[in-house]
């Protein structure tokens, strides 16, 4: 016997809110609440807040299930039990969105791409993301290594062997296709 489905609705007021703090639209906020809430948690709760979504669940969606990423970015976005509230997922949402500016979007990618979590983007991360993108067979562990090292020698400006954020970001600026190439396959969703 199946759950009855919620028919919450948020608030104008919240919505509103929504729409400051975020990049999308009324539109966009109340489907991506219509979502969560009503599809994937499936809740019968009277509000919103009180309902939380793993990671897992959140990485389901159409828009996460073939990226490459989608644990990093439930890791980036989600609380630190790898849960999501509403404004969690629609802070996600939100970045990962068309509006959200290439500043924000480089932001939460360096982030993202931040595997080892020491706040800069290090050979290891680079090789972790190249495997992530590539079929393990397609480049030799040389061609990768190379990879890795012309990568460095282009966007590392100081030469110390890693990308801070504001050498990632100046490396993506020289790329402006970076998002809208990548954008389905590899980072960002609608």
């Amino acid at each position: 016997m199946g759950q009855e489905v919620s028919t919450y609705v948020l608030p104008n007021e919240e919505i509103e809110e929504y729409q400051v703090l975020t990049f999308l639209s009324r539109q966009e906020i109340i489907s991506f609440h219509h979502k969560m809430f009503m599809e994937l948690a499936n809740s019968e709760e009277p509000h919103h807040g009180n309902i939380r979504l793993s990671s897992r669940i959140v990485s389901s969606l159409p828009e996460l299930k073939v990226n490459p990423f989608r644990d990093r970015i439930c890791m980036v976005f989600a609380d630190e039990d790898g849960e999501f509230s509403f404004d969690e997922f629609l802070e996600m949402m939100s970045v990962l969105s068309d509006n959200a500016p290439l500043k924000v979007k480089i932001e939460y990618a360096f982030r993202i791409y931040d595997f080892n979590g020491n706040n800069y983007i290090d050979e290891e991360d680079l090789w972790t993301v190249i495997l992530r993108l590539i079929n393990q067979n397609e480049l030799s562990e040389d061609e990768i290594t190379s990879l890795v090292e012309h990568i460095l020698e282009e966007a590392d400006l100081d030469n110390d062997n890693f990308l801070t954020p504001a050498e990632f970001e100046n490396a993506i600026a020289k790329a402006p296709d970076f998002f809208n190439d990548n954008q389905e396959r590899h980072f960002y969703c609608h």
